[in-house]
């Protein structure tokens, strides 16, 4: 055993603190539910605001939310407002019993006439001064309305709407800045009271008949003055549409001149640049050529002067030839033709040593080998067989 004494194997149980903090509220809960029979709850819609005013500290709470509100009756008071948007109509149609000739706007323009105004004014609750609303004001559209909506509308709509003429009226663009007007001097007022007037729609208007014909002969008259406003302002529109079709057309002659006259430029370039280019490959061509010629011209003087050198040469060589042995051989060589050529006629004569005709043919066989074997003699004029080969540029 342990020193506490308890067996083991045994586990000693300990009171958690978890189901402390669980059965605390719930006790409470059953005590609240008993103790507060007269308890009592609402169901707050989404387009409703709750004011719960406690009667003994005298404390104002704003509930804007959806969902269930707990309340103690006696003790506190629940205020249901509607906060969705609400329409307050002041109509000639808008008939009961308080509003028997039904409930228009009667103002009285600022040129004396008479004039009747259908307007339907759009408004809702400010739910975050809900409780402005329940302590001023109360519960129900009706008393909002009769305690704020009409008063004001109708107050306000008869100053905004007096400014205008009664020939006035049927512009919509003057009417609908007197409403805009309208409106933004009903907020300012009732904005202060938990009122906000989301807008302000003008419906119709009534003159009476006296006033009705008048304003319908002022309505032709206008009409035939804006007609033929407009038809002067469609004859200024006509003229300044000419007035742009033909600065439009001078625009696009100038545009096409000048474009004209780049191409003309462009093409003055073009000429200029192919002359000058066809210039520099004339010059280069006669350069070339020039060149060429005088490469020629110094090849031909280069080949005569060496043809002229090796023909001085050959009459050196034929001269120093002629001094010698070869020009006797030329001599002989020449007779040697003379003598081929030649026709010899002479009387026979028999003698010792010449009677044998073998003999005679044989010397004279002898004769012409050793005529024919001597070097030919060179005319005058000619050149000698080495220097009359031609030079290829000769051939």
């Amino acid at each position: 055993m342990e020193k506490n004494f308890e067996p083991k194997g045994v586990k000693k149980r300990h009171f958690s603190k978890k189901w402390l903090f669980l059965i605390i509220p719930i006790v409470l809960l059953v005590i609240l539910i008993v103790a507060g029979r007269r308890l009592t709850w609402r169901e707050i819609e989404a387009d409703e605001v709750a004011v719960i005013i406690n009667n003994i500290t005298g404390n104002i709470r704003t509930i804007d939310r959806a969902g269930a509100v707990i309340y103690y009756p006696y003790i506190q008071d629940l205020f249901i407002l509607d906060k969705s948007e609400q329409s307050a109509n002041m109509l000639a149609s808008n008939i009961s019993a308080n509003y028997p000739q039904g409930n228009p706007v009667i103002l009285k323009t600022r040129d004396g006439g008479d004039v009747s105004l259908d307007l339907i004014c759009q408004y809702r609750i400010i739910s975050k001064v809900a409780d402005t609303v329940v302590q001023n004001t109360g519960i129900g559209d009706k008393i909002i309305k009769e305690t704020w909506i009409w008063d004001y509308a109708k107050t306000i709509c008869r100053y905004e709407f007096g400014e205008l003429r009664i020939d006035e009226f049927p512009d919509a663009k003057k009417r609908d800045a007197k409403t805009q007007e309208a409106k933004e001097e009903l907020n300012r007022l009732l904005m202060q009271h938990g009122i906000f007037i989301t807008s302000l729609n003008f419906v119709d208007y009534r003159y009476y008949r006296e006033y009705a014909e008048k304003i319908q002969e002022r309505r032709i008259a206008d009409k035939e003055v804006q007609e033929q406003f407009r038809r002067g302002e469609a004859a200024k529109e006509n003229q300044a549409r000419v007035v742009t079709e033909e600065t439009k057309k001078l625009e696009v002659a100038v545009s096409r001149f000048r474009g004209q006259l780049y191409n003309m430029e462009i093409e003055a370039k073009a000429k200029a640049e192919k002359i000058k280019q066809k210039g520099i490959a004339y010059l280069l061509k006669a350069k070339l050529d020039a060149d060429a010629e005088y490469e020629r011209l110094r090849k031909q003087a280069e080949a005569i002067l060496a043809v002229r050198e090796a023909e001085a040469a050959g009459i050196l060589a034929l001269r120093n030839a002629l001094e010698g042995e070869g020009g006797r051989n030329l001599v002989k060589l020449e007779y040697a033709k003379r003598l081929r050529e030649a026709s010899v006629i002479g009387t026979p004569v028999l003698r010792a040593a010449e009677e044998i005709p073998q003999l005679r043919i044989r010397e004279r066989e002898k004769a012409l080998r050793e005529l024919e074997a001597m070097p030919p003699q060179v005319e005058e004029g000619k050149k000698p067989l080495e220097v009359q080969k031609k030079t290829p540029e000769e051939k």
